[in-house]
């Protein structure tokens, strides 16, 4: 699963705006736009934040591509 995908799959799960996930993991808004358009991937220090919160609300991904 790409992670453009697994943004938008938590922000679903989770019912959010991309606003609050940027708010949640300390990044603006045109940042988490940009993921889910897939032009960007967040760096490390970002992913290991999102990656704490999918763990924190139980929502795991397939461990496939990217």
């Amino acid at each position: 699963m790409e992670f453009y995908e697994k943004v938008l799959e938590l922000r679903g799960q989770l019912q959010i705006t991309q606003m609050q996930l940027a708010e949640m993991l300390g990044v603006s808004f045109t940042t988490v736009n940009r993921w889910e358009k897939g032009y960007h991937k967040a760096t490390i220090l970002v992913r290991r934040r999102f990656d704490d919160l999918c763990k924190k609300h139980g929502i795991k991904f397939d461990e496939g591509t990217e």
